[in-house]
């Protein structure tokens, strides 16, 4: 059983890049949520906020684990724990230069092309309900 990342009750997988927009599967893009958290009012499919507040959690993770300017494909791998389909899909993908994958363009295919603004509200604002 996983918690969820709310309220600790039993969670349910959700997907912060929602598979319907281009969502990968891998586990920084994973949450675990329970029902009321996921679907109720204050859940990402629900409140516009708490789902742009998840995708700005994750764009921070990501830019805390890609700090460095390149990266071979076995760091990519090991850094954010992808399967090797997932691996090969970013390799044909991005462009390689001599230095290795860019780290803004892994950000960004990881992202699936979601840009993140600052006026988006911080991960645990809506917490204090």
């Amino acid at each position: 059983m996983n918690p969820c990342y709310v309220c600790g009750k039993k969670g349910d997988r959700h997907h912060i890049i929602h598979k319907e927009e281009g969502g990968l599967d891998y586990p920084l893009n994973r949450i675990y949520l329970c029902d009321e958290h996921h679907r109720g009012p204050h859940g990402p499919h629900k409140d516009p906020q708490v789902d742009a507040s998840y995708k700005k959690m994750l764009y921070e993770k990501l830019h805390l684990l890609f700090e460095k300017s390149y990266y071979q494909e076995e760091e990519i791998k090991t850094t954010i724990h992808l399967s090797a389909s997932l691996l090969r899909t970013i390799t044909k993908t991005l462009k390689r230069y001599k230095e290795g994958y860019r780290n803004l363009d892994l950000i960004d295919f990881l992202m699936s092309g979601h840009q993140i603004s600052d006026e988006v509200l911080e991960p645990d604002l809506y917490l204090d309900e």
